[in-house]
C-alpha cells in the first residue's frame, strides 16, 4: 500500500474508531441510566406502599400491589427491550473497534504485539475485552455473561416484580400465604427464564448481519 494511501486509511480508521468509541460510551450511559430509573421507581413505589400498608385493609393492600406492580412490570418491559437494543448496539460497536484494531496491525505489523485488547471481530473477542473470561469453561458461558449485564439485571428485576404480581393475585383469590409465596417464586423463575432465552435470541439476531473477517483462529 502506498504511503499516501496508508496515511489516508489511518485517518479514516481513526475517525471511525473514535465514533464507535463514543457510541459505546453513549449506549452504556443510556442503559445504566434507564436501569437506575427503573430501580428508583420501584424503590419509591415500595416505600409508598409501606406507608399505605399501615392504614388500609389487607384486601386493599393486595389490590394496590397488583395495580402498582403491574404498571412497574410494563415499565420494566420497556426498559428491558431498550437495554437489549443498547447492548446489541454496544456489541456491534465493539466488533467494529476490534476490526479496526486488526486493520491497524495489518497496516503496521510491528504494532501487533503492542495492542492489549483483542484484534478479533467476533463475539468472543468482544466478550474477552469485557472481561467475560472467568467462566469460559462453564456449560453456558454466554448465558452467564448476559445475566451479569444491564439487560440481565433488568430481567431479574422484572421477574421479581412478576412474582409479586402473581403473589398478590393469589392472595386476592384467597390462597394461603405459603401457596402465594410458592406461586410467586415459580412465576418469577418462569419469567426470568423465558425472557432470558428470548433476549439471547434477539441478541444473536442483532449481531448476525455483521460478518467476521478476523476470527480468533485467524493465523494473521
Amino acid at each position: 500500500m502506498a504511503e499516501v494511501d496508508k496515511a489516508s486509511a489511518l485517518t479514516i480508521l481513526t475517525m471511525e474508531h473514535n465514533t464507535l468509541q463514543m457510541i459505546r460510551t453513549a449506549t452504556i450511559t443510556d442503559a445504566t441510566g434507564r436501569a437506575g430509573h427503573l430501580l428508583t421507581t420501584i424503590s419509591a413505589s415500595m416505600i409508598a406502599l409501606g406507608f399505605v400498608a399501615q392504614v388500609v385493609p389487607r384486601t386493599v393492600l393486595l389490590t394496590l400491589l397488583l395495580v402498582v406492580f403491574t404498571a412497574l412490570f410494563l415499565i420494566g418491559l420497556a426498559t428491558l427491550f431498550r437495554t437489549v437494543e443498547l447492548t446489541i448496539e454496544d456489541v456491534q460497536a465493539g466488533l467494529g473497534i476490534n476490526r479496526i484494531r486488526a486493520v491497524y496491525a495489518e497496516l503496521e505489523p510491528s504494532t501487533r504485539d503492542v495492542f492489549v485488547r483483542q484484534l478479533h471481530d467476533d463475539t468472543l473477542g468482544v466478550e474477552a475485552d469485557a472481561g467475560q473470561t472467568g467462566w469460559r469453561n462453564a456449560r453456558r458461558p454466554r448465558l452467564i455473561g448476559t445475566a451479569l449485564g444491564v439487560a440481565g439485571l433488568v430481567n431479574l428485576v422484572n421477574g421479581l416484580v412478576a412474582g409479586v404480581i402473581a403473589g398478590a393475585a393469589s392472595g386476592l383469590l384467597g390462597t394461603t400465604l405459603t401457596w402465594s409465596i410458592v406461586i410467586a417464586v415459580v412465576v418469577a423463575i418462569a419469567v426470568i427464564s423465558a425472557f432470558g432465552v428470548a433476549l439471547g435470541r434477539i441478541g444473536r439476531r442483532g449481531i448476525a448481519p455483521i460478518s467476521t473477517r478476523y476470527p480468533r483462529n485467524n493465523p494473521n
